[in-house]
């Protein structure tokens, strides 16, 4: 075996061994993977610094950045892409320009040179989608309104890195020579922009006119390998296509996803495609650490702290200013400002194309990726407990629920039910009680469900449940009982808190994401503590057991028991 086989080996070695320490270290300190993999490759790539292919490494990590590009675009669709335009796209829009603006005149008072300035800048203005969704799966609350809000966000935010691709290879064009002047450099955007359009228009004519019927001659030779190869070729062929054009290949894999998306077989490409993009995704996440020296955070070290303090406060601002003015309630805009404020995966992208065109230099990409390691370190304890946090600054700052449009006179409730919380659990209950007639009310704060329930007449309270006026404005103390169907544990225990200051006799009812939960609930006073999937697999159970022909009278036994080993019984 040559001296190359071998290096190439021990790096794919020291890569995945990376991978698999920082993965469970993170797991067991329940952070972000992507924080070990970084972590973990910073340690490897410091210790090992001699026995690793940095060439062999780069290739495959941009690799696994066109196919997670690609497989972005599988995910999306040009039908769905329009909704989130519609809803809060000029906002997140404006947000990328604005934090832009920004940092970079920061960059440049910090003494750091415009092109570098400026990627920190583009870098900065983008969050972290794999962070969000990590934290917000975790626990439980994807489906909540600022769930929702940050999910939508941050998407619009990957889709805005396509216009950043196009745009920043003109700007390094025009400024590199001695003195840019604003001439130059709007020649080099409009016909790297038309150059772009073309691109656009010759990929996505072709695509939907010959993608159908190639997906389809593809799948009918009923081989999953050549199926797995084509799919993976055409992404890389629009790659290449955009790349020829003087654009970014990633670029044209993107579109590429976004055309596979439109057709019937999107779902069975992403599925094919993900384990390669992951494993792909995952070594370029350890490069990205093991190209980062340790000296970095000493020879910049004051540099780092200002830009990355500078970064959450500026997007913190910024973000919650935004849905304030978009009418979002205080909470919602708070806990979404929380969760964007680390920056994206996207901005190692971005940063490593400034490395590749000569734009910045290695010390710059390296600055760039410290700084993003940095905010997801400082920023992902910060979104796990945004509930505890917007509830002890609510407190120090006296927020009030004026804004909870309030009437004047009394609503006139009496022997009701309060629903806290109207998403995929709260609506169902809602309805069964609209039909059996039982009168009730829902509180919650999330814009779009305010509006749809006005439409339909129910009665509804605009304002954050946990909030003891605006329980009292429900009428909680005349209530027979208050439904908790908010999965987030802090609020949980403010609203249970209220609820039994309002009214000692209530009966609450209340849901939960962990079953370890149930036992503290019961003991703060809570009657019934539902959990959802356990419920699903009761049901399942019922059903799967009667279709063997097990008697009732078992069945029930059997569920009775399962109840009582969960604690429900």
């Amino acid at each position: 075996m040559d001296s190359h086989s071998l290096a190439l080996i021990t790096t794919l070695l020291l890569v995945f061994s990376a991978a698999i320490l920082g993965g469970v270290v993170a797991k067991l300190l329940k952070q972000p993977m992507v924080l070990g993999y970084i972590a973990a490759g910073i340690l490897f790539g410091n210790v090992f610094p001699k026995i690793t292919d940095a060439g062999f490494l780069n290739a495959i990590a941009q690799s696994g950045v066109t196919l997670l590009l690609f497989t972005l675009g599988v995910e999306f669709s040009f039908h769905r892409m329009k909704k989130l335009l519609r809803s809060i796209g000029w906002a997140a829009g404006f947000q990328i320009v604005l934090v832009i603006f920004l940092i970079f005149f920061l960059s440049l008072f910090l003494s750091i040179s415009f092109l570098p300035s400026l990627f920190i800048a583009v870098a900065a203005s983008l969050s972290s989608s794999a962070v969000i969704m990590k934290i917000l799966s975790e626990r439980g609350e994807l489906d909540t309104g600022p769930g929702e809000t940050m999910m939508t966000w941050s998407v619009i935010q990957d889709l805005g890195v396509v216009p950043i691709m196009i745009i920043l290879p003109a700007v390094i064009a025009a400024s590199s020579g001695a003195s840019p002047s604003l001439g130059p450099l709007l020649v080099t955007m409009t016909v790297t922009i038309v150059k772009a359009v073309m691109a656009l228009v010759v990929i996505v004519y072709l695509g939907r006119r010959g993608i159908p019927v190639f997906l389809t001659a593809v799948s009918g030779i009923g081989s999953r390998e050549i199926f797995v190869l084509s799919t993976v070729g055409f992404a890389f062929l629009c790659a290449l296509l955009t790349f020829v054009l003087g654009l970014s290949a990633a670029l044209g894999a993107f579109i590429a996803g976004l055309l596979i998306s439109e057709t019937s077989q999107n779902h069975a490409i992403f599925a094919e495609v993900r384990p390669l993009r992951d494993l792909f995704a995952v070594v370029f996440f350890v490069s990205l650490g093991m190209g980062l020296p340790v000296s970095i955070f000493f020879s910049s070290g004051w540099i780092l702290l200002t830009l990355a303090a500078a970064v959450i406060a500026v997007k913190f601002i910024v973000v919650s200013g935004l849905m304030r003015f978009l009418g979002y309630h205080r909470k919602t805009a708070f806990l979404a400002a929380v969760g964007l404020i680390p920056m994206s995966e996207f901005g190692f992208i971005i940063a490593n194309q400034g490395l590749t065109l000569g734009a910045i230099t290695s010390a710059d990409y390296s600055l760039i990726v410290a700084l993003t390691f940095l905010t997801i370190l400082l920023s992902a304890p910060l979104t796990s407990r945004g509930q505890g946090l917007y509830y002890w600054f609510a407190k120090r700052f006296g927020w009030k629920s004026s804004e909870a449009a309030l009437e004047k006179e009394e609503l006139p409730f009496r022997d009701h039910i309060v629903i806290c919380g109207y998403g995929r659990v709260g609506k169902y209950i809602g309805r069964a009680l609209e039909m059996a007639g039982v009168p009730f009310v829902v509180v919650d704060y999330n814009n779009a469900t305010i509006a749809h329930l006005k439409e339909k007449g129910i009665p509804v309270v605009y304002g954050d449940p946990a909030d003891r006026d605006v329980l009292d404005w429900a009428q909680v103390d005349f209530a027979k009982a208050i439904i908790i169907a908010i999965p987030d544990r802090h609020t949980q225990e403010l609203i249970i808190g209220n609820a039994q200051t309002l009214n000692r006799n209530i009966k609450i009812i209340c849901r939960t994401h962990h079953e370890e939960d149930q036992k503290d609930l019961k003991s703060l006073g809570v009657d019934s503590v539902v959990q959802p999937e356990f419920e699903a697999a009761i049901s399942i159970v019922e059903r799967l057991l009667s279709s063997y022909g097990v008697s009732d009278e078992d069945i029930a036994g059997k569920i009775l028991r399962l109840k009582i080993e969960h604690g429900a019984g």
